[in-house]
């Protein structure tokens, strides 16, 4: 009976080791919204500015594939790429005229930059160097290969080159509010679909608030690791070029050195000025241990307070309660998150043996 015994003792040690694993490597889903306010102009406190870009790297960007797609990502959504000689081809689902019309656009913005419409000039028909510039290049859906008119105005077909596809879409001028993916399952974090968001009546009721302007609401998911940091970067509403942002910092910044000249006769710090494209920008870092860790760096720009920076950085940290819905409050920004536990569906089964 001792062996039986120990054995048992052995097989529940075992258990309780897995299920501690399990703990510390567990699955969670996090749901984030963020708005800001309009300015109280009898506020009396001063804002910081940031001081430097976001320290984005290892961070997790589940927006940037649909907000700037690279075009190789692109690529690999057709069909027919994807499929092998002995597939039938035409039998793949068609690509849809968006991604199409998307492919076109940017090869035919990339070539009307990287070669001069010299190739148009020695063809049988003149066209316009815009309209020259359009056909040169065009997408063959079929076979994924690029056809492209030469100097003889013969059509001949080429592969891609690695150069076309690194390029990514520009960037939109404004980000939905309502920001999700498709929901698919993954083994990485991903964004979960319109039916995940499980906070939609909050964020419905802020929107319908005066003074206030709903910047972001989305949600993911994602495995956490005991004891280390996860961190990825969420950005939202309008987007500043950098012809519009350098005029703004122009101003801005004139603005900015009235205040600063009577905050050095106080002994304060020097100017510092940094700003981000995104009117929301925003870096969240989750630690999970005895609890979740949550701190945060929110860039917000704005534009009706000029007593105030025309960007703002806010820093925020807390403990977080799993299933609880936190908010984190600021004179000029508001955000919710909730963070819940989560199962994928492939390991219930699993689970349940």
């Amino acid at each position: 009976m001792k062996p039986l015994r120990f054995t048992s003792l052995g097989l529940a040690l075992v258990a309780l080791f897995a299920t501690s694993t399990a703990f510390a490597n567990s699955w969670y889903e996090i749901e984030l919204i963020a708005f800001s306010r309009s300015a109280d102009k009898s506020l009396k406190e001063q804002f910081d500015s940031p001081t430097a870009e976001l320290n984005s790297a290892n961070a997790i960007d589940l927006m940037r594939p649909l907000v700037q797609p690279a075009i190789a990502d692109l690529i690999q959504a057709i069909p027919a790429c994807a499929a092998t000689p002995q597939q039938d081809t035409a039998s793949a689902a068609p690509l849809s005229a968006a991604v199409q019309q998307q492919i076109q656009q940017l090869l035919s913005q990339h070539q009307h930059t990287m070669q001069p419409t010299t190739g148009a000039e020695s063809l049988d028909v003149q066209l316009d160097s815009d309209a020259a510039a359009a056909s040169l290049y065009q997408l063959n859906f079929q076979n994924c290969q690029m056809e492209q008119w030469d100097a003889d105005g013969q059509l001949i077909s080429r592969p891609l080159t690695a150069q076309e596809l690194a390029l990514q879409l520009p960037a939109p001028a404004q980000i939905p509010a309502t920001f999700t993916g498709d929901g698919k399952e993954s083994n990485q974090a991903y964004l979960v679909g319109p039916d995940g968001l499980q906070l939609k009546n909050l964020a419905y009721q802020l929107q319908r608030q005066a003074g206030k302007q709903l910047l972001l609401h989305t949600a993911w998911r994602q495995p956490l690791v005991s004891g280390r940091n996860s961190r990825s970067r969420w950005y939202a509403g309008s987007y500043q070029d950098n012809e519009s942002t350098e005029a703004v910092q122009t101003v801005d910044l004139m603005q900015q050195v009235q205040q600063q000249l009577a905050a050095v006769q106080q002994g304060q710090s020097s100017l510092q000025v940094w700003y981000s494209p995104w009117q929301f920008d925003s870096l969240v870092q989750l630690r999970l241990g005895r609890f979740i860790q949550f701190d945060a760096t929110f860039y917000l720009r704005q534009t009706d307070d000029a007593t105030q920076p025309a960007q703002i950085a806010v820093k925020q940290s807390a403990r977080l309660t799993l299933g609880q819905i936190h908010y984190l409050d600021h004179p000029r920004l508001g955000v919710i998150i909730q963070v819940k536990r989560f199962t994928p569906p492939a390991t219930t089964g699993a689970a349940t043996l």
